[in-house]
């Protein structure tokens, strides 16, 4: 078949065609991805809190990042998902770590609490992590390089401490820690370790003591003081997740008030963590939210109201006593350091610190 010189010069078009098509969407691509992907400063101002919270939330895995180069770039997409689930109440198994459903692994790299993976709670007991350590507080942060450094590898979990303790019972971590206030007696944790760890001897260490209360906007306009002002009309919270320890605190006080939860506005509406709950009443989500004066830190635009005391334990099978993990941690726990590492990070009462007890 012959093929004239017309036809070459409509295929030789058509081939020029398709590559400027081609290049045309990629330099589109690329200004779309470079407009998506943000900066910490940027973030920081989108968000309105300080440049050093957004690295304090990519590190706990709250909010995804990508490294491009040596620099962290958030791409526009996991910004709007991160404040999605923190305005929704049920949480798909997708949502940030630090809510019950997902759990992330630490392979002993990066800054202070290393580097922090994505992993489904599904995944946990298929990890082929020898230590399964489950808390949300910052403090955790400071024993992980502890357990690393023992030479076991080393799977961090952000469930609530009331489902942290269920699974310990289960056999599904090895160490949960626990903040859970029992009404009847006034205390923290231990009335709650007799009903869900049944037969299980354990050994439980005082980290430290933190204050729970309110986040309210600056200035605190509409006067918010106590547990009681959750029944005035018209305030409207956010609330936390079910089986954490700041929404089994928020429970019992409404019990012990004889407040109707359901009155309340907002009460089902739940948040994974203390950052997104006090991010969201800073941007006027809420009237208030509650949880640790940590949390309120480093977020502009809100205030906090101290209402109680809390105790933070680590609870961890008697069976692991002798591990080289749990050796790790009472021996750090015990020491001035942690003492000292505790008042660098601040807002924690070390006054029972390393204080041990067994059941």
């Amino acid at each position: 078949m012959k093929h004239n010189q017309t036809d070459y010069y409509e295929c030789t078009n058509t081939q020029a065609g398709h590559s400027l098509i081609a290049f045309f969407l990629l330099v589109v691509y690329t200004l779309f991805m470079e407009s998506t992907l943000l900066t910490a400063e940027d973030v920081a101002g989108q968000l309105r809190i300080k440049k050093y919270t957004v690295y304090e939330l990519i590190k706990r895995g709250e909010l995804p990042s990508s490294k491009v180069g040596k620099q962290v770039r958030v791409s526009q997409a996991d910004i709007d998902f991160y404040l999605q689930a923190g305005k929704t109440g049920p949480r798909a198994k997708t949502s940030a770590v630090g809510t019950d459903d997902e759990d992330c692994s630490w392979d002993g790299s990066g800054p202070v609490a290393g580097t922090l993976r994505r992993m489904p709670a599904e995944s946990i007991q298929t990890s082929g992590a020898s230590i399964i350590v489950s808390g949300q507080d910052a403090c955790i942060d400071l024993l992980l390089p502890k357990i690393a450094g023992t030479g076991e590898s080393v799977l961090r979990s952000y469930m609530g401490c009331y489902n942290s303790l269920y699974a310990l019972y289960n056999g599904r971590i090895t160490m949960a820690a626990s903040h859970l206030w029992d009404a009847e007696t006034d205390t923290y944790n231990y009335p709650f370790m007799h009903r869900l760890l049944p037969g299980l001897r354990v050994g439980v260490l005082r980290l430290a003591g933190r204050m729970q209360g309110f986040y309210v906007k600056k200035k605190n306009p509409l006067k918010i003081e106590s547990w009681k002002d959750l029944a005035r009309p018209g305030i409207t919270i956010i609330n936390r997740e079910k089986g954490c320890g700041t929404r089994i605190l928020l429970d019992q006080k409404l019990t012990g008030l004889n407040i109707d939860p359901q009155g309340i506005q907002g009460y089902t509406r739940e948040s994974g963590s203390h950052l997104v709950c006090a991010g969201i009443v800073a941007k006027g989500g809420a009237d208030l939210g509650c949880g640790c004066a940590r949390g309120a830190e480093g977020i502009q635009g809100i205030e906090f109201i101290p209402l109680q005391l809390e105790w933070y334990d680590f609870v961890f099978r008697l069976s692991d006593k002798n591990t080289s993990a749990v050796r790790s941690i009472l021996s750090y726990v015990d020491s001035p350091e942690f003492k000292q590492d505790l008042e660098i990070l601040g807002g924690y009462d070390t006054s029972q610190t390393g204080r041990y007890e067994e059941f």
